[in-house]
């Protein structure tokens, strides 16, 4: 049984005991039912700020809820945090790559005699695309397991901010993350503008 399963089993158990629906707690530890929910069933693991008003609302400690898997608690959330980390990383440099790509070959789209060389290009992205597909499974996999729904809670979670922690005044939190989906948009919509341009030129 995993460190997940077991505080989520102690979590199921001693709520059963307080004689509280899994809604009920979820309302005193400000959650939603489907995160007690994959509480118990081990999907997930509670936050610290999530751990303290569970162990209130069911009359018990933190200590009691985690038992002896502490130190192997906070190892699996560095574990997972380094994991993110190095998936953002790789998945940054893969749509770079993507991005250059694109550029060239929609620069030779025209010119003469470049027709071997488009086809390497559109090989590179190929495989661009395929060696993505591990990597964002992997981050996907994650997220799921740390519970992170967007990518403020992502970055919040990569740098190291605790749950439910308001998300910090800068540009790159208010502006740009709660903006990707709109730029990813954008550029797909500008890259195919692109290449219509390039293609009817």
């Amino acid at each position: 049984m995993n460190i997940a399963s077991k505080v989520g089993s102690r979590i199921r158990i001693l709520r059963e005991a307080a004689g509280l629906t899994q809604s009920e707690l979820a309302t005193t530890a400000y959650v939603t039912r489907q995160s007690v929910g994959n509480w118990e069933r081990g999907n997930t693991l509670p936050d610290v700020q999530s751990l303290q008003l569970v162990a209130k609302a069911l009359n018990t400690t933190v200590d009691r809820l985690l038992g002896d898997e502490l130190p192997d608690m906070l190892e699996e959330t560095a574990e997972a945090r380094r994991q993110l980390t190095h998936c953002l990383a790789a998945l940054g440099a893969i749509f770079a790559l993507e991005l250059l790509l694109a550029f060239l070959y929609s620069s030779f789209l025209r010119a003469p005699g470049s027709g071997e060389f488009r086809l390497v290009l559109s090989g590179m992205r190929v495989v661009l695309c395929f060696a993505s597909m591990p990597i964002a499974k992997r981050f996907r996999s994650i997220a799921s397991g740390q519970d992170l729904g967007d990518a403020i809670s992502i970055m919040m979670f990569v740098e190291g901010y605790p749950k439910g922690k308001e998300p910090p005044a800068t540009w790159f939190y208010r502006v740009l993350l709660t903006s990707l989906p709109a730029f990813y948009t954008f550029y797909i919509v500008l890259l195919a503008a692109a290449l219509i341009a390039v293609a009817y030129a």
